[in-house]
């Protein structure tokens, strides 16, 4: 193949892939994306391999996050380069491998391996982790994601691509019914047997503290949780100040327990971002947001994962960015959180398009872990997500208002919490050891299937 065209693949293998997301979430194009983009890179080398990645990676992140251009302007072009030098590597990496060993059996494993395993290092590890516009996040719930998660989903999607492309010829029509059933979702349950728990969640962005408090008490709501979206008191909250005990009125006149977002003031003018948690006694227990958002004065991280024990259940209260990624949650449902109430923020200006893809997130972990999630966010998307990862109910976007809904408590846990999300750690250390094996191996033929 020719160079010209190598490229012309990539970036077109990019550009289809946005497609796969919100706002469109075509999922069918992972068919078409992840083939497309390995058959431009089989057998181009390490450099050009590279370079036909990154033509990928901005294609796709430009496109379908240029968005960050809202809050970051200029940065954003440091961003999208950044993030497209990933799959500029796993490109590097496969079209190396498949340059130096095009007819090897093992080939479509060790692509799958590379590609999964430094997206994977890219979301959760790396100092910029960025965890959006992965193959398993095309994908959305699957029944599969609360057996590996979602980066298992992607690691499938991929295996099969590659198998397309650099497998025999027998397993390449196999790959894909493989991937048409990995792609299955869910069913929705027909009957939920945990104890439901009653919901109120408010949408506003515009609204302080008093504004919220006001729409909790027009609303008539009673006896369940009343949640409020990330930094919905902006400041730190204090028994005796008069917003603390407004907080326990409204707890005590509806026999509520209040979960919203707040800071806690620590020396040298910094303080957590955290969800708190209060009833008519005071403060049950409070989150601090392990993953706050890069760039942004969004307090220290966090480093306990502790769901908070309530009247109504014990919950878990992660805030917004921290249910990006797959640590804060499975780890939450590990200590015994039974459902999650998240307040979370999505500024207006930053576009439906970026509320859309964020809300896909929270699905992801509601499968994964098998629990029942409750959204505030600021100016949306505002949902409940049962634990297979539909979403039951929702706000439109940039809209003020209120939803009502009910979770339901539960106290198993998916193969993903107890182990299964070890898997893509598994993936990355396979592709480090299968990498140093070959770049070790001095084989002057290739190895024959």
């Amino acid at each position: 193949m020719n160079t010209p065209l190598r490229f012309l693949l990539a970036f077109v293998s990019g550009a289809i892939a946005v497609f796969a997301f919100p706002p469109f979430s075509w999922s069918l194009l992972v068919f078409v994306v992840w083939p497309l983009l390995f058959l431009a890179v089989r057998g181009a080398g390490f450099k050009t391999g590279v370079r036909l990645g990154v033509v990928h990676g901005l294609a796709l992140f430009v496109i379908a996050l240029s968005w960050l251009w809202m809050p970051f302007h200029q940065l954003s072009i440091v961003l999208w380069f950044i993030l497209a030098l990933f799959p500029g590597l796993a490109c590097g990496l496969i079209g190396w491998s498949s340059k130096k060993h095009p007819l090897a059996w093992w080939l479509p494993l060790y692509v799958a391996a590379a590609w999964s395993g430094i997206e994977y290092f890219r979301s959760e590890w790396f100092y910029l982790r960025f965890p959006w516009m992965t193959p398993g996040m095309a994908v959305g719930p699957t029944w599969l994601s609360p057996v590996v998660g979602v980066y298992g989903v992607g690691f499938v999607v991929v295996l099969m691509a590659a198998f397309v492309v650099f497998g025999r010829t027998k397993w390449r029509l196999a790959g894909l019914p493989v991937l048409a059933l990995v792609m299955t979702p869910f069913p929705s349950p027909i009957y939920e047997a945990g104890q439901p728990v009653a919901v109120l969640a408010v949408q506003n962005e515009n609204s302080d503290f008093s504004s919220y408090r006001s729409a909790s008490e027009s609303s008539g709501f009673r006896d369940g949780v009343i949640l409020w979206p990330e930094y919905s008191a902006p400041f730190d909250m204090k028994p005796g100040h008069q917003e603390w005990d407004k907080v326990m009125e409204l707890a005590t006149d509806r026999n509520a327990t209040v979960v919203f977002g707040s800071i806690k003031a620590l020396p040298n003018e910094k303080h957590y971002n955290i969800a708190r948690t209060m009833d008519a006694t005071g403060e049950v227990g409070w989150h601090a947001k392990n993953r706050p958002v890069h760039f942004m004065d969004d307090g220290v991280a966090g480093t306990e994962t502790v769901p908070v024990v309530t009247k109504f259940g014990t919950l878990g209260t992660p805030i917004c960015f921290d249910c990006d990624y797959t640590e804060v949650v499975r780890r939450m449902v590990d200590a015994g959180a039974q459902a999650f109430v998240v307040p979370s923020m999505d500024v207006k200006t930053w576009s439906a398009r970026e509320h859309l893809q964020h809300a896909e997130l929270f699905r992801l972990r509601a499968a994964e872990t098998g629990r029942w999630f409750a959204v505030a966010s600021s100016s949306g998307m505002t949902q409940f997500i049962d634990p297979r990862g539909h979403r039951v109910k929702a706000l439109p976007l940039m809209d003020d208002g209120i939803l009502r809904g009910s979770v339901y408590l539960r106290t198993d846990k998916t193969i993903f919490v107890c182990f299964g999300w070890m898997f893509p750690w598994l993936v990355l250390g396979s592709a480090v050891f299968a990498t140093i094996a070959l770049m070790t191996w001095r084989s002057e033929k290739p190895v024959v299937a």
